[in-house]
């Protein structure tokens, strides 16, 4: 495996062109290009790829992730292709003498996460999962709350998210309908990584699914309600495809408050009341509003002035100083397969209910 010197910038390869290598991890390297660059692009649709390529000023373009593994000398590789393509790749690159960035579910199930755990013991090389949401300024700022024990000891937490039918729903063709459990098996990693940050272990799980949309034959459910079960508290999780809005937000309650955010209005209010009396309520609503108004003035300033960092361009640049300074990654591969274990149980409880 080549040294990475504190003054070389990193060669990097990456792997996929769809939405999510165009969208959010290519931007999130240009930011970093001081200490890092992509070097390379594979993908199987050459075309595509090369179009990619083009507009990122990226030299190299590849069919085969292997030929670009011989032909490059890569520091890390970022994986962006559908999870079932992820074990291959992830092994191939550690083989390679390459870090390696994964974007999430880490793989398929557990047996392909430890084949890639493996993979990285035996060559040295570092993985990371790209558990994104962990990253919003919210997520880290209640985090950053419950740590101080604002809302006393924690006692539970609830996830609501909705993503839009024309996201992935309606798509016959899209890759995450052949997912075990269907679209579940491509934001649900997201619920379950978000719940583990809070609670973890998770010892048990409950699902029920429900298909709404009769017109859509190709797409398993369309709403989930779920319930992530851990040793003192739980969390409860309802996932809707059936609407046309996006919606994530997430509340903890403690012993003495609870607190709601936004992931992506980024505002967090944190209330507690003791009592149901007049007094005590119109002045819950308007510290609520107040906190309201700060969050969304701090956001739209970061915006305003060029400062406001997206949770890929955090972890990417988290990442990179990862293996530059030899520090963990921000999200370790063990955290990617207690996720891919949990998301598991649930899959099994959906075919076991088809069945």
């Amino acid at each position: 495996m080549r040294r990475i010197g504190h003054l070389d910038g990193l060669r990097v390869g990456l792997i996929g062109s769809g939405f999510i290598a165009k969208q959010k991890h290519l931007p999130a390297w240009r930011k970093v290009a001081k200490t890092a660059q992509v070097v390379a692009l594979c993908d199987p649709n050459v075309a595509l790829a090369g179009e990619l390529a083009r507009a990122h000023g990226i030299p190299k373009v590849y069919n085969d992730f292997r030929k670009m593994l011989e032909n490059e000398r890569l520091d890390a590789v970022d994986i962006c292709s559908p999870p079932r393509t992820h074990a291959e790749l992830a092994v191939g690159a550690l083989e390679a003498g390459a870090h390696v960035l994964i974007e999430k579910p880490m793989a398929i199930n557990t047996e392909e996460c430890d084949c890639i755990l493996a993979a990285a013991r035996e060559s040295g090389c570092k993985i990371c999962v790209a558990h994104s949401d962990l990253f919003y300024r919210s997520f880290l700022k209640a985090r950053e709350i419950l740590n101080a024990g604002t809302i006393g000891e924690f006692r539970g937490m609830r996830i609501f998210l909705s993503t839009p039918m024309d996201y992935i729903t309606s798509k016959p063709d899209h890759w995450a309908h052949k997912l075990p459990g269907g679209v579940i098996g491509e934001t649900g990693p997201h619920v379950i990584y978000m719940t583990l940050a809070f609670i973890n272990p998770i010892r048990a799980v409950r699902v029920d699914a429900r298909k709404q949309l009769a017109g859509l034959p190709w797409s398993p459910y369309e709403d989930y309600r779920l319930d992530l079960i851990g040793d003192e508290a739980s969390c409860s999780v309802v996932l809707t495809y059936a609407t046309n809005r996006w919606a994530v937000q997430i509340d903890l309650w403690g012993s003495e408050g609870h607190m709601k955010f936004d992931l992506e209005t980024q505002t967090i209010v944190v209330h507690g009341r003791a009592d149901l009396k007049p007094v005590t309520l119109g002045l819950s609503t308007i510290k609520e509003a107040g906190q309201i108004l700060r969050s969304s003035v701090s956001t739209s300033l970061s915006y305003a002035t060029g400062t406001f960092e997206n949770t890929h361009e955090r972890l990417v640049r988290e990442f990179v100083a990862s293996l530059r300074n030899g520090s963990p990654t921000p999200v370790p591969a063990e955290e990617g397969r207690e996720a891919v274990r949990v998301m598991g149980l649930l899959v099994d409880q959906l075919l076991s209910v088809k069945a």
